[in-house]
């Protein structure tokens, strides 16, 4: 691997930290040579992956959350240049998802390794949107919304629990229509989620077996009706007792189109503003992300 990078830095995200100083420590000890773009608004980071991929950088790297993460991939998509993956936001859900350190040296690392690995990830699409976590409705969609970002500074993925909390009380169900690829089912639920990455954010946890980022299908949840009952009325405990079968109708598909009556809120990698119907489809192989090589691993 030509190891020239270009880095794409999100100064907004996360806690303050000595980025360069630790970058230059890195990569000046692999010999890699390197460059920066700082972000200041929206599109920024797709506009400088793009720019990067086209002079000949042979890998982009992002600093950032789970935002700028997905803004650089978009930045890449139809091209054969790697994403390296520097967490630095509140989450970093994708960086979990691919066994990536959230400890800067050592994603740094792994993105000047010429032994390091690359994957191929899927990616989804929502009209022009493409998102690489997760679409959500219904209560997902009102947790996001009420972790603001005032929340997230002061609380960090707590926030998100705290969210949760207030998104119980205020998620009452829906009557919704799936058209998942050629067949459509009906369910009531307070909460639909269509997942390419299933990891919550610790290693190893997923919202349900045999999410891949990497099989070219989207998985959907449903909540069944009885589970924000349970939590309401009996606690986590209770829903932490349960099978997944329990908790959730599941399906895999290509395409997904969500209809609800009456219309809930649409989340998308956390940011808000989409209302049902909306129609989901994948985009396999979108990206190719630098991994870390396991046979690296002591």
């Amino acid at each position: 691997m030509d190891r020239k990078i270009h880095v794409v830095i999100n100064p907004a995200s996360g806690k303050p930290q000595p980025i360069l100083h630790t970058l230059n420590q890195v990569f000046r000890a692999a010999g890699v040579d390197w460059d920066i773009s700082l972000t200041k608004q929206s599109g920024d980071a797709e506009r400088f992956a793009r720019q990067a991929a086209e002079n000949g950088y042979a890998v982009v790297a992002a600093f950032g959350g789970d935002g700028t993460v997905m803004e650089v991939s978009r930045g890449l998509f139809g091209t054969s240049v790697p994403l390296a993956i520097l967490p630095g936001g509140t989450a970093n859900l994708m960086a979990v998802e691919l066994g990536i350190p959230k400890n800067l040296e050592q994603a740094a690392t792994i993105a000047a390794n010429p032994e390091s690995l690359l994957r191929w990830i899927d990616a989804g699409a929502i009209g022009e949107t493409t998102f690489l976590l997760r679409v959500g409705t219904g209560f997902p969609a009102r947790k996001v919304a009420y972790a603001d970002r005032k929340m997230k500074d002061r609380w960090g993925l707590m926030a998100y629990t705290i969210s949760a909390v207030k998104a119980l009380g205020n998620s009452p169900k829906a009557a919704y229509r799936l058209t998942i690829d050629d067949r459509e089912v009906e369910c009531e639920t307070p909460a639909c989620q269509i997942y390419n990455a299933g990891n919550m954010g610790t290693p190893g946890v997923t919202a349900a077996k045999n999410i891949d980022v990497s099989d070219g299908l989207l998985d959907i949840l449903a909540l069944r009706e009885t589970v924000l009952a349970g939590l309401l009325n009996r606690g986590a405990y209770s829903a932490e007792r349960a099978s997944e079968e329990e908790l959730f109708y599941h399906w895999q598909a290509r395409k997904i189109t969500i209809e609800a009556d009456p219309p809930q809120p649409v989340q998308v990698d956390g940011e808000v503003g989409w209302s049902t119907p909306v129609s989901v489809q994948v985009i396999p192989r979108a990206v190719s992300v630098i991994v870390q090589n396991t046979k690296e691993i002591s």
